[in-house]
């Protein structure tokens, strides 16, 4: 079978070729063909010599045959203006043969015939030298096993030789050679015995260790049965304390510089925190995400990124354990469009009944041209937030339409629908933890002055977060 594959892989390359290029190219008798004579009839036929007429006449045009295409003799011969009658010519039908195409298929058949037959082949030469190889490797473990054992006869068949020459001169007596062997078979015995307890005692030193694993398993299980009931106790105790967490931060709020934090928790519009590289936009911008959560019960939706991977252990720290979906990741535009995309989605179905969800824009700085909505997300955002029940933060250097995503037309809207933070650095570009906050309104809608802000020193993530994790923020320092 072996010598057969190469064979039968050659043969099939061959006759794929030959089909592919030979066997299958069409000829002129691949189509339809008729062969024409033209016979006219004398018009001297009432006359003597109506026969000699006739034969000059076949000698003259009946005597060539012309071989047309059937398909062209069909379509023209009738076109004369007076066509000539059917009796005028003498017709033959030659059907053309196509079955020269049916060659074709020949060429895959066969040329896959040859892939598996030499694809066989090397399996079958792979299997050979594998187990010649096999082969080769038992042949040394058994010589060597079958040296050691000679050397080890021959060994003691020389000692024996040895002990009997001594003995015959007298150098030792048969007695001592008994005694000897005696003591040979003793320690032979004794480490047998020795060898036998070691395996005795490493089995009971594993028996030993897999009781103590058991019991420190049924040990810690009721550790743990236990601080799970301590902990059920606990959170059903922590309930009223969790509302007087809340209480307690949203009091803190309220009067923080006139509420200005409050505000911007608790209503639907969406704020823009603009300013240098360094001012703590991404930081303050987390701390109101979980400030929402905490205290208006709303789910951390989205955030769109492209600087994931350098945030996620900074700044977004906190807001990735609620596992919001995450677009951008790894500079990826595309992705971040997905979001966009997304956000429209959910759009549709949502109203002002469902949980509130908030979803974070950062990067709009560069986003400008990148992707194909990136001049939507703006006017996006800030239409309709209350009808779909979102919180959005958006995040860039600047509060150029250019640096929010290269939106146009949009100056008032952005001037009356969203609140603005811009936050502040110093010369070596680290926060000041200080800004101006625009777009706070007065009880007619009336919007007012440039406010001059500062950020709480418990307005960090990690404080925040840390206040309903069991370190509550103690507001009077």
């Amino acid at each position: 079978m072996k010598k057969i594959l190469p064979s039968m892989a050659a043969f099939g390359v061959v006759g794929s070729l030959a089909s592919a290029f030979y066997l299958g190219q069409i000829n002129e008798f691949s189509f339809d063909q008729v062969t024409v004579k033209f016979c006219p009839q004398t018009a001297n036929k009432n006359f003597p010599y109506a026969q000699k007429s006739q034969t000059n006449l076949d000698l003259k045009y009946c005597r060539y045959r012309r071989r047309l295409l059937k398909e062209v003799w069909e379509s023209e011969q009738y076109k004369a203006a007076i066509p000539l009658s059917k009796q005028t010519f003498s017709i033959q039908e030659f059907k053309g043969d196509n079955s020269g195409g049916v060659w074709l298929l020949l060429a895959p058949v066969l040329a896959g015939s040859a892939y598996l037959s030499w694809a066989n082949k090397c399996q079958i030469d792979y299997d050979d030298k594998f187990k010649q190889l096999e082969d080769l490797k038992s042949y040394f473990k058994l010589t060597t096993v079958s040296a050691r054992n000679e050397r080890e006869f021959k060994a003691t068949a020389i000692n024996q030789s040895w002990d009997t020459q001594r003995v015959k001169s007298g150098q030792i007596s048969i007695d001592a050679v008994q005694d000897r062997l005696v003591k040979q078979a003793e320690v032979h015995d004794r480490s047998h015995t020795s060898t036998v307890k070691q395996f005795d005692l490493n089995d009971s030193h594993i028996d030993k260790t897999i009781a103590e694993n058991k019991l420190a398993a049924a040990e810690a299980i009721k550790k743990l049965d236990k601080i799970n009931k301590l902990v059920d106790t606990k959170v059903a105790d922590q309930v009223p304390a969790n509302e007087q967490l809340k209480n307690s931060l949203i009091d803190a709020l309220e009067n923080y510089e006139g509420g200005w934090l409050w505000y911007l928790v608790e209503s639907f519009t969406a704020i823009i925190i603009h300013g240098k590289a360094g001012s703590y936009k991404s930081y303050t911008a987390a701390a109101i995400a979980l400030l929402k959560h905490y205290l208006i019960d709303a789910k951390v939706e989205s955030i769109c990124d492209i600087d994931f991977d350098q945030n996620k252990n900074d700044s977004w720290k906190f807001l990735v354990p609620m596992e919001p979906s995450i677009y951008g990741q790894g500079i990826d535009w595309e992705s971040y469009n997905e979001g966009f995309i997304a956000a429209i989605d959910r759009s549709k179905v949502r109203t002002l009944k469902d949980k509130p969800i908030v979803s974070i824009w950062d990067e709009l700085t560069n986003a400008k041209g990148q992707f194909d909505n990136a001049q939507n997300v703006v006017p996006f955002v800030i239409a309709t937030p209350r009808k779909r029940n979102e919180h959005c933060i958006l995040i860039s250097h600047n509060l150029t339409q250019d640096c929010l995503g290269g939106c146009t037309g949009m100056s008032e809207p952005i001037k009356t629908q969203t609140y603005r933070l811009n936050l502040k650095t110093t010369p070596q570009g680290k926060p000041l933890f200080k800004g101006i906050l625009e777009g706070l309104v007065d009880n007619d809608g009336n919007e007012l002055e440039e406010h001059k802000i500062s950020l709480p020193g418990w307005l960090r993530p990690e404080i925040i977060y840390g206040h309903f994790n069991g370190k509550p923020i103690k507001f009077d320092d």
